[in-house]
């Protein structure tokens, strides 16, 4: 008698065959017949368990007969799978690919659950909309309900989607350069950022301002936008963000004025110290312009 392998079901049953059952002892033409049950020792998952067998017998001979029934046999009881259905968090950039996901299992016994613990990871470390996360491995743990973990199996490779944002960076440093006056509102101004993972870093280009185009001394400056360029070192702009708005101040200077091209017209002796210029060709070299100078 033997009996049949199966996947765990939460119960002890057991299917036996007892197609090739052999009665030694049994005499020629002598009418008995055998009908057996099995049950595993324990329901849970196992190789090689002891299936006790119980035996019952019939016939017109079956009376004349002691019998030294077959107790057990083996099989094995293989765990169940389970289907999982992933969902994984947002997260900020943080130049890993890491990704956290939570699990929904199915597929139980009963009222058995077990709980998991996986490890997932984006197809990259960069930022971006909907990438593909990746269930790579899933530990089971029994549950607080009887479900054993040993009892059910999981495969991985179940994927979703999550996003990776930008990182936000800080201004740690702001100068702005004096300059002459030009004219204009146009400020150059040198950031320095903090914030980066690891060694990356990026460039910057930005746009600032003086609050208006006249003279002074430590004048506000405002950075009104802040364009950020990949770095050299595997820094990627794309990975990061960074609020303007920052501001500093600067001097603008008097800008040096020569003028030049006027002309005086000769005269006779009328013995004063008066002279008859003409400006009608007067120069004013380095003027801004558009700006009004008489």
């Amino acid at each position: 008698i033997t009996s049949s392998s199966k996947t765990y079901d939460g119960s002890t049953s057991a299917t036996l065959d007892s197609s090739s059952v052999t009665y030694s002892g049994l005499l020629f033409g002598d009418t008995f017949t055998g009908s057996y049950s099995g049950l595993f020792a324990n329901a849970n998952v196992g190789t090689g368990k002891t299936v006790n067998i119980t035996s019952s017998y019939s016939g017109a001979d079956a009376g004349n007969y002691t019998v030294t029934n077959q107790s057990s046999t083996t099989a094995d009881v293989i765990a169940k799978a389970l289907t999982a259905t992933a969902s994984a968090s947002n997260k900020v950039y943080d130049g890993s690919s890491t990704a956290t996901s939570t699990l929904s299992l199915s597929g139980f016994i009963g009222s058995e659950t077990v709980t998991s613990t996986n490890s997932s990871t984006f197809n990259n470390k960069n930022v971006g909309t909907g990438k593909t996360v990746t269930v790579n491995s899933i530990t089971l743990a029994d549950g607080s309900n009887g479900g054993l973990a040993s009892n059910y199996s999981i495969s991985t490779g179940q994927t979703t989607t999550a996003n990776v944002t930008a990182k936000a960076l800080t201004v740690s440093g702001i100068t702005a350069s004096n300059k002459t006056y030009d004219g204009g509102t146009n400020a150059t101004t040198t950031l320095s950022f903090s914030g980066f993972i690891g060694s990356e870093t990026i460039n910057n280009i930005n746009s600032s301002t003086f609050d208006n185009k006249n003279i002074g001394t430590a004048k506000a400056v405002t950075v009104n936008s802040i364009t950020l360029v990949d770095g050299n070192n595997g820094g990627l702009a794309s990975n990061y963000s960074i609020s303007s708005g920052q501001t500093t101040t600067a001097d603008v200077s008097v800008k040096q004025l020569t003028v030049s091209g006027i002309s005086a017209s000769s005269k006779s002796y009328d013995g004063t110290t008066s002279i008859t210029l003409d400006t009608s060709s007067v120069n004013y070299n380095e003027l801004v312009a558009q700006d009004n100078v008489t």
